[in-house]
């Protein structure tokens, strides 16, 4: 198995790796061998060098300084006498004939000798040439002419440059033999010729000197190819050096040096090259072959689930080969199992969608029922989760119920499928009826009335397809309130239909496709219009108008209903405001549960009377039971809010459901507006009438205005009027209808 990294895009293999990361290590150890270790070894060797040469040098020159000292002795010696002192002073004529003999020149090895009067005057210069003493003024008076201009008392010496020459001179007063008087100045002088001075250094094989006519401020060091060069200034008796003294050491240690660094960087490149070589061979035959088997291995398990990984190696590779097989054992298993947990429902043990598309993959299947279960989330409001949960497994007990030739799948948290493998079809409605038996939990007996989508088909058909169309006729049922819908293809067309309303609906408010109708709402006590109900009408381009009952449901299954709704509340605040010049009239405004039930719902509503500056008393938000009971924290809590700001709450569509009186007096409402069913059956007497008069009698004394929907005739107006019903609206008081129409028919018709 060969490792893969990726380096700037490119697959790079396990082996190329391991030579870049050889050649990372190998080349600084290179750098470090060919360059750094040699320059290294040169540098200490060159330091080596310079301190001997500097040694040697400063060595030379202290020898150079013994013999100024040692001429400077002697001229101490001849300074100090009281002869030399007279003769200084023109007193003493036989001195020069007593002591200026060649034993002063040979055993003091001195070559000139100089004595001046105290006033300057040259009074003796003299050399030995050939065993004769021989005047040597010229020379002499050029040493005088180098002493300090004031000698002191201590003399002074050093060497001087005549010319291409180098001397030693020395020099001191000339005083009587105490020490008292200054008679002049006594000066000797020897000449530095290259034999004088290997005698002087004591010149041999470690080092050669030699005097440099030009001089040099400070010691300089120079390296050559075979020898190492230190040139330093020797003090003049006054002024600046005249000469230098250039002394050079053999370059051989340094020479031997090299060449033991050399065969030292040799034999670790050897040794390098050796050992790499020898790494790689081991690398690649116990590791990189092994790992090559395993990525052979490893393709094959891609193809082969069952094939492993050849684990015999003795090595740590092998306890990793079969360490990764027996991971692959377990993995596999736990594959199995959590592929069957995938297949099942925890909660219910029916199978999931996607366990009932796997396991009826090759099953020829031919009917489909989905049953949608109700009101999940207010029975968990009332008996908790843990009783729905109860009810959801008892559901689809009585489902498995019906026999091995059906499959019962959990669709979603609200939706059960039951799916058909049998040659005979089963019934619907008797399986509904079935489902429908109380179901009892505990204490309680709860009944439960379930919607259903069911399709057959006279052949096999994929159990897609079935899925999809059980859905279609789930929805329809939905949407006209039926408890099943048996699909067939106007269904499917309405279905088809629908999508193409979601996607027209799409930007309607822009394109200025919507608009209000708003139905007045009459107080029966005064027979004024006390608000009116602003009703959302669609004009599609080419379908014409499309009824609300038929795209208010799409808009709120494409999550549109938001946008429609708050142009709707927009449209009819600035309706109510343009209105309060003819009457002081408010607008109803339904909310659909989806916006009643959104986190910034009363907010949103406030924020917009914000921005158009009107009075909240303008608004009434109708929200049906139905949507209140899908939350009821959440929805009083936006209710509180808005009824705190101004807004009246009004409760539509009372009496068309599983209404609860005890609902009136929990909720923040100001008005109830009984359904127009409610007050249809009402109208026939019986114990509808009754409960109707009921209904309106506690919500007066509940604080709460009532208004009855659907009034089609005046018997419906004189049976409210006789309840003390509060006001009521429809057709038989007047129909929906244009703002600009409205309000011109109440212009006309005065105040009612």
């Amino acid at each position: 198995m060969t490792r893969r990294a990726r380096w700037t895009g490119l697959t790079v293999s396990l082996r190329l790796q391991l030579l870049a990361l050889l050649a990372a290590l190998l080349i600084p150890l290179g750098v470090i061998l060919l360059l750094l270790l040699p320059a290294f070894m040169n540098e200490k060797f060159n330091s080596i060098e310079r301190t001997q040469v500097q040694q040697f040098s400063d060595i030379a020159r202290a020898n150079l300084h013994t013999e100024e000292d040692r001429v400077g002795l002697f001229v101490l010696n001849f300074s100090l006498w009281t002869e030399t002192f007279e003769y200084a002073a023109g007193r003493n004529d036989r001195y020069l004939a007593a002591n200026l003999v060649p034993g002063t020149f040979i055993g003091g090895k001195v070559d000139y000798w100089g004595i001046a009067a105290p006033g300057g005057r040259l009074l003796s210069a003299a050399t030995l040439l050939d065993n004769r003493v021989t005047d040597a003024t010229p020379i002499v008076t050029d040493f005088f002419a180098s002493l300090p201009r004031l000698l002191p008392a201590g003399g002074s010496a050093g060497v001087i440059r005549r010319g291409q020459q180098a001397y030693i001179v020395a020099a001191r007063p000339i005083t009587r033999d105490d020490g008292q008087g200054r008679g002049g100045i006594m000066l000797l002088a020897r000449t530095l010729t290259p034999q004088v001075l290997r005698e002087l250094t004591y010149q041999g094989q470690v080092f050669s000197a030699a005097l440099n006519l030009t001089p040099v401020p400070e010691t300089q060091v120079r390296f050559l190819e075979d020898r190492v060069r230190a040139t330093s200034p020797l003090s003049a008796p006054s002024g600046p050096p005249q000469l230098a003294l250039e002394l050079s050491i053999p370059r051989a240690v340094h020479a031997a040096g090299l060449i033991g660094a050399q065969q030292l960087r040799l034999t670790m490149l050897i040794t390098t090259l050796i050992g790499v070589t020898a790494f790689m061979l081991f690398l690649n035959h116990r590791v990189l072959n092994v790992l090559g088997g395993y990525k052979r291995d490893t393709q094959r398990i891609a193809r082969d689930p069952t094939h492993r990984l050849d684990g015999r190696d003795p090595t740590e590779l092998g306890l990793l080969a079969r360490t990764i097989n027996a991971l692959l054992d377990h993995l596999q298993e736990r594959e199995g199992q959590l592929r069957d947990r995938s297949q099942r429902d925890e909660l219910t043990g029916a199978f999931t969608r996607s366990g009932l598309l796997e396991r009826l993959n090759n099953t020829p299947v031919r009917s489909a029922l989905i049953v949608e279960v109700p009101r999940l989330q207010e029975l968990s409001g009332l008996y908790g989760n843990a009783m729905v949960d109860t009810l959801l497994r008892e559901i689809t007990g009585r489902l498995t119920e019906l026999g091995p030739q059906h499959v019962v799948a959990r669709l979603s948290s609200s939706g059960l499928a039951l799916i058909t493998t049998g040659q005979n079809t089963p019934d619907p409605r008797a399986i509904l009826r079935e489902l429908e038996r109380p179901f009892h939990l505990k204490d309680a007996e709860i009944p439960l009335k379930f919607t259903a989508g069911y399709v057959e088909s006279p052949y096999a058909v994929p159990v897609p397809t079935l899925l999809r169309h059980a859905n279609i006729a789930l929805q329809h049922a939905l949407d006209e309130r039926d408890q099943i819908g048996l699909f067939n293809e106007e269904m499917l067309r309405l279905s088809q239909y629908g999508h193409l309303l979601e996607a027209s609906l799409q930007g309607a408010d822009t394109r200025g496709e919507l608009s209000l109708l708003y139905q007045p709402i009459q107080n029966l006590q005064t027979g004024s219009w006390e608000a009116m109900e602003a009703l959302l009408r669609w004009k599609h381009p080419t379908l014409g108008s499309v009824p609300p009952g038929t795209f208010i449901p799409v808009a709120e299954r494409a999550g549109l209903i938001g946008t429609l709704g708050e142009w709707a509340l927009r449209r009819a605040v600035l309706d109510a405001k343009n209105a309060q010049r003819i009457a002081p009239l408010r607008v109803n405004v339904n909310v659909s549960p989806i916006q009643l039930l959104s986190p910034d719902f009363a907010a949103r509503v406030l924020d917009i009377l914000r921005e158009l500056n009107a009075s909240p008393t303008l608004l009434t938000l109708e929200v049906t039971e139905s949507s209140v009971m899908q939350d009821v924290d959440l929805a009083c809590r936006h209710l509180e809010h808005l009824r705190a700001a101004g807004v009246r709450i009004a409760l539509d569509d009372f009496g068309s459901g599983h209404s609860s009186l005890a609902l009136l007096a929990d909720l923040p409402l100001d008005t109830v507006k009984l359904d127009r069913s409610f007050l249809r059956d009402s109208e026939r007497g019986g114990t509808r009438g009754a409960l109707l008069g009921s209904a309106i009698r506690l919500a007066g004394d509940l604080g709460l205005h009532t208004v009855a929907e659907g009034v089609e005739d005046e018997e419906m107006l004189r049976m409210l009027r006789d309840f003390n019903c509060g006001a009521a609206q429809g057709y038989h008081l007047a129909r929906p209808e244009r703002l600009e129409e409205l309000l011109g028919r109440l212009q006309a018709i005065g105040p009612r």
